[in-house]
């Protein structure tokens, strides 16, 4: 079951869902939370030959949005992260989506990856995966309306723990970790 936007104020209100490091309630939407670009961007180096289950380090491009104007062109790919922390009970899952006024623009905030894993362990940002679809040039900025996150009551509890680093103690955009293996099939 999705929350409303009388669910999720409650549950903000009593510490259920905890969004950090300021917020205000005029970002709590009909059936979700409105959420806003960090500061930094990581922009990939063009030309790099990537190889999924080899363990490697990939080479960025750190952008800071208060420091320098960014465009994204057409077709450009970018990683980002919320401004907002999120912490939230093993009963409820975050869902990362986008917000249609910004869709319409041709951009997009998450490519396949829409579940947040590990928010129930620690307060952490979510990795935006950014990618300009549309024919415009899109000016990001720090503090931007981005993203929405909608949240699911879960029948049961997590209990699984995280396998990986991604969301544990995540509190910037962070690459991908291209070859971990955690000795689990996926």
């Amino acid at each position: 079951m999705f929350l409303s936007h009388q669910s999720i104020e409650k549950y903000i209100d009593n510490g259920t869902i905890k969004i950090g490091p300021e917020f205000d309630k005029k970002n709590i939407r009909p059936a979700g939370v409105r959420l806003h670009l960090a500061q930094e961007i990581l922009i990939p180096e063009p030309n790099q030959i990537v190889e999924i289950n080899k363990p490697q380090e990939l080479k960025y491009k750190e952008v800071n949005l208060t420091q320098e104007e960014f465009y994204l062109e057409p077709g450009q790919f970018i990683l980002g992260a919320t401004f907002e922390t999120l912490q939230v009970p093993p009963t409820i899952l975050p869902l990362l989506d986008g917000r249609s006024t910004i869709a319409r623009l041709g951009l997009t905030t998450h490519i396949t990856a829409s579940i947040i894993d590990g928010a129930f362990e620690m307060p952490h940002v979510v990795v935006l995966e950014i990618k300009n679809v549309g024919n415009f040039r899109i000016r990001l900025k720090f503090k931007d309306p981005i993203a929405m996150m909608v949240f699911a009551e879960l029948k049961d509890p997590v209990i699984q723990k995280m396998q990986n680093q991604y969301s544990k103690n995540q509190t910037k955009v962070t690459a991908p970790n291209i070859g971990f293996r955690t000795g689990i099939d996926e």
